[in-house]
């Protein structure tokens, strides 16, 4: 049989002869061996010589077995030692409170050589498995404090992104102005299209930038679940859209009344976005519609937003909601192909899902779901 890998062992026995027994049973497997006759002591010994695994009496002097466990187990943090009772207690009582107390196993006296040995292969097992844990959320632990750093420079990256973007972009458009301003009279029309269009790809790129900071940041931001009222909530995202809205008359149903749980910042977005959605697909239509409607139940919510546009064949379904996927022309649809994803980011993020029924030509509608 494979020899036994050396272990640290607290033996805790009031009884002269049990206690040297146990230590020569071990010596004898190879073990290093401290003893002690008290709890009091344990305690101390525990913290000094930080054993690998504890073997303990239960009826001891001063305190028991049962409250040294506790007092060891308080001692322990986040590391784990395996602590196994000697007792020739019978009583399943008393053995479920020792359980309770913090013991993992127990040895009824005497106990001989075999059974230690048997015994301490087990233990060795589950320690192993137990410190291939431990290396896993230590590196865990370090891996998280890489990707916050990293996520921090990203944010600045961005910011410093985006503004550096701008300011050129802001450039641009001051001298597109100036010459529309100053040399209004002297442009042939084509040459004022050609300024129109610079101005709205500049506007294009503005909102690209600022949907893709939107994006960026939504899987760092933090969770915070509130209880909503659905009212205003659905008036601030509608009034975004209010000139595309008188424009082609549509007409808003809203049938989602009362409060929902959700992160403001998250549901804000998701709204915002698939309201947006549902204008600019419905807005050609000769009577454009658009749905607004939301249920719950014990452990579910549900929010939905349809409208009656152009829709889409369903095995796009799942492409629409991924990053600069568009199914439709730019020139007749404009986006920048960021709004869906940003919708499933913040939706997944609130621990639910995103999804879309359509059909070409019979509208479109957008769920999502998340606990309640």
């Amino acid at each position: 049989m494979e020899a036994l890998p050396s272990l640290k062992v607290l033996v805790v026995e009031d009884d002269p002869l049990q206690r040297e027994a146990c230590e020569a049973f071990l010596g004898a497997l190879g073990q290093r061996v401290v003893t002690t006759a008290t709890g009091d002591d344990a305690i101390a010994l525990f913290e000094r010589e930080e054993p690998d695994l504890v073997l303990m009496d239960v009826l001891l002097p001063t305190i028991d077995g049962f409250e040294t466990t506790r007092r060891l187990r308080a001692q322990c943090g986040e590391r784990w030692v395996p602590i196994i009772y000697l007792t020739v207690l019978d009583s399943s009582a008393r053995l479920i409170e020792g359980l309770e107390a913090g013991g993992d196993d127990y040895l009824v006296k005497p106990v001989s050589v075999d059974i230690l040995e048997a015994k301490l292969r087990s233990v060795i097992r589950t320690l192993s498995l137990y410190r291939q844990i431990e290396e896993s959320r230590d590196d865990l632990k370090r891996a998280n404090v890489t990707l916050t750093r990293a996520n921090r420079e990203l944010d600045t990256f961005a910011f410093s992104v985006a503004h550096d973007l701008k300011a050129p972009l802001r450039a641009i458009d001051g001298y597109r102005g100036l010459l529309m301003e100053e040399y209004a009279e002297r442009l042939a029309p084509e040459a004022k299209g050609y300024l129109e269009r610079i101005g709205l790809s500049v506007a294009h790129m503005n909102t690209l930038i600022d949907d893709m900071l939107v994006y960026s940041r939504i899987e760092r931001s933090t969770q915070k679940t509130a209880t909503l009222e659905l009212k205003p909530l659905i008036e601030s995202a509608l009034q975004l859209y209010q000139r595309e809205l008188d424009a082609s008359t549509v007409q808003v149903t809203v049938t989602a009344t009362g409060s929902l749980s959700a992160d403001r910042r998250g549901i804000e977005l998701a709204l915002r976005n698939l309201i947006g959605n549902a204008v600019k697909f419905a807005a050609s239509e000769p009577s454009p519609s658009i749905e607004i409607g939301f249920e719950q139940n014990a452990d579910r919510q549900h929010l939905w937003v349809s409208d009656n546009g152009i829709g889409f064949d369903m095995r796009h379904s799942n492409r629409i909601f991924d990053i600069f996927q568009r199914l439709h022309p730019s020139d007749r649809y404009p986006g920048t192909g960021i709004g869906l994803a940003i919708v499933r980011k913040a939706i997944e993020r609130m621990g639910g899902r995103a999804w879309a029924e359509s059909s070409p030509g019979k509208g479109a509608c957008f769920h999502l779901e998340w606990p309640a």
